[in-house]
């Protein structure tokens, strides 16, 4: 019995190690070396207007190739070495397994995990910024490098525009990409925040934040509160890790992507991950005009997406020539370079001042071969028509030090750090180049960072059948009938995780990802349509935890700390008992969960 449980383990030990290592090869394939974190962080998002057929034709390999794999290596095994099969079988486990760890580097993720470091203690710092006043356009380009231009690796200057911009215009030298900043929404955390995106202790889907790191202040909400319109468009998906979330919690009344334009701007030839080049641009300029007719400064961040990995993207507007990787870099080349012709053309850009940077350097495509002879590898940064005639000095920088960076260039007042970062204007050396072990410091644990907070909307177990939610995409539309009931303006549409109850009590079982000490928090609406006052008592496991009372002259502070007692197995169960003063017979009782979060406390 003993033998026959060992040999059965063993099986699903070596067949789970089969499908990891697998998945290893087709991951370095297809997106290069890349970080445990953004395994995780990709493997938990949605699909929606990204390369859907892209991941899952990933999934079907792996398995349909580690299955093949598996059997036909455990049928060898058993046939000449019978006598030690389970022996085998972990072995041959343990060996695949040091792939994956050796590429996705598990052992310095867990020697970081283990690690508390007081880098952000120490070093990072919000100062406060006085705006110029003058506009902003960030253009990012997806993993653009510098190094395209190398004739001797490429056959030619695979980006002569951008080339002859960055002559015309301040280019900066000397970047190295961290392990935490190498895919793009933790490029775009490091270039507006200073700080790079760490998953701390749990693994979530990023677009269930609803308040994305709240306690984390970037430069463009200092921005919108000194009268900035910002706004964030990207070519793919704006929902994919949450960017939605981050942009709005940080400073961009508006944030829009591949589904909010493509009903308008899709020319039906779309790349795997969105919008192509020529036309994303174009909706760019049409934001562009309308923000300039405002009358307001403003800030704009795009992301194109013809150059993402692994294959591109080439626009039918350009010719094949290499019929590789290449062919996408020059063709976003000439759009991008267009596009800034454009803005040059503009009246709002004498009071402009524009960015242009990659997000990181681009990892696995089809000319892997060529990357490798490059003696060295840049990401792409010009600043065109700056506020001041500042010179950049020589610094070894990396993504956070493109923070302070953009605000001296736009001619902001503040002491030229920002974050973790350092002003390429300024003497003060970069904490790259001050910090030997600055990599691996940012990956350790750390209590000021994970004091920004990481709330994520509560996942509902059980919902009853007395709570009426229809979901459509990312936002909840309520049935006629509920939004007949509650005819106040905009109360029909909220985000994702959101009910509306008319019982008199309300029972929620709340599955919880990570252990207490947290908070949870509930944020609650009561319209009061006939009803003087509501009265709203709580329990968790039938013990009563507050009363809160909703009238016209109070809203009460809806927070509750939950201790580990009160969570079993994981599961939460809380009940919220509803007594409404009616003032008339057709007055309605009610109570809207606006939104519910989890809080991890530090």
């Amino acid at each position: 019995m003993i033998k026959k449980t060992l040999f059965y383990l063993s099986c699903l030990f070596f067949f789970l190690s089969v499908y990891l290592f697998i998945a290893a090869v087709w991951a370095r394939l297809y997106f290069g070396v890349i970080e445990w974190e953004q395994v995780i962080l990709n493997l938990t998002q949605p699909l929606e207007g990204v390369a859907v057929q892209l991941m899952f034709g990933g999934f079907v390999v792996v398995f349909f190739i580690g299955s093949v794999f598996g059997f036909v290596l455990l049928s060898l095994i058993k046939r000449f070495f019978p006598k030690c099969v389970s022996l085998l079988l972990l072995t041959g486990a343990i060996l695949l397994l040091s792939y994956p760890c050796s590429i996705w580097h598990l052992v310095d993720f867990i020697r970081a995990q283990t690690t508390t470091s007081r880098l952000y203690e120490e070093n990072y710092t919000v100062p406060t910024i006085q705006a110029s006043h003058r506009n902003l356009i960030l253009i990012i380009l997806e993993s653009y490098e510098k190094s395209f231009q190398n004739t001797e690796v490429f056959g030619e200057n695979l980006s002569p525009k951008l080339t002859h911009i960055q002559n015309e215009n301040t280019s900066f030298n000397g970047f190295y990409q961290l392990k935490q900043t190498g895919w793009t929404i933790t490029g775009l955390m490091a270039a507006l925040c200073g700080v790079p995106l760490k998953l701390n202790n749990h693994f979530i889907n990023l677009s269930s934040f609803k308040e994305f790191m709240p306690n984390l202040m970037c430069w463009p909400e200092q921005l919108a509160r000194q009268g900035y319109q910002n706004v964030l468009m990207k070519a793919a998906a704006i929902q994919f890790t949450g960017t939605n979330h981050f942009a709005r919690r940080h400073g961009f009344q508006k944030a829009v992507g591949y589904k909010e334009l493509k009903d308008k701007y899709d020319d039906n030839h779309e790349s795997e991950w969105g919008l192509n080049d020529r036309a994303f641009y174009r909706a760019v300029q049409d934001e562009l005009t309308n923000l300039a007719q405002t009358n307001q400064p403003f800030f704009l961040t795009t992301i194109q997406a013809d150059t993402h990995q692994p294959r591109g993207h080439l626009n039918p507007t350009c010719r094949e020539k290499y019929h590789d990787y290449r062919d996408a870099v020059i063709c976003s080349d000439s759009a991008t370079a267009d596009f800034i012709d454009w803005i040059k053309q503009q009246p709002f850009y004498q009071n402009t001042t524009v960015v242009v940077t990659g997000d990181h350097l681009v990892a696995a495509t089809n000319i892997d071969s060529l990357l490798k002879k490059l003696p060295r590898r840049d990401i792409y940064l010009t600043v065109i028509n700056p506020a001041n005639n500042k010179k950049p000095l020589a610094h070894q920088f990396t993504t956070l030090d493109i923070a302070p960076t953009i605000l001296d260039a736009l001619g902001v007042h503040f002491n030229g750090t920002y974050g973790l970062g350092r002003s390429l204007y300024r003497t003060e050396k970069t904490l790259y180049e001050k910090i030997p072990d600055f990599e691996f410091l940012l990956s350790c644990r750390s209590e000021k960072y994970a004091s920004f907070g990481n709330e994520v909307s509560v996942d509902i177990f059980d919902v009853p059948k007395n709570l009426t939610a229809v979901y459509s995409g990312e936002t909840i539309h309520f049935s006629t009938d509920v939004f007949e009931k509650v005819a106040v303006k905009g109360l029909n549409e909220f985000v994702l995780n959101q009910y509306w109850s008319d019982a008199d009590e309300v029972d929620l079982k709340i599955k919880l990802g990570f252990s207490a000490p947290f908070l949870l928090r509930f944020s609650l609406k009561v319209p009061l349509f006939g009803i003087s006052e509501e009265k709203i008592t709580v329990f968790i496991d039938n013990k009563k935890q507050a009363d809160w009372i909703f009238n016209a002259e109070q809203t009460p502070d809806t927070v509750l700390e939950i201790t580990p007692n009160l969570v079993k197995e994981n599961i939460l169960t809380v009940k919220f008992k509803i007594q409404g003063k009616k003032q008339y017979e057709k007055a309605y009782s009610g109570v809207l969960f606006e939104s519910m979060r989890l809080q991890a406390l530090p």
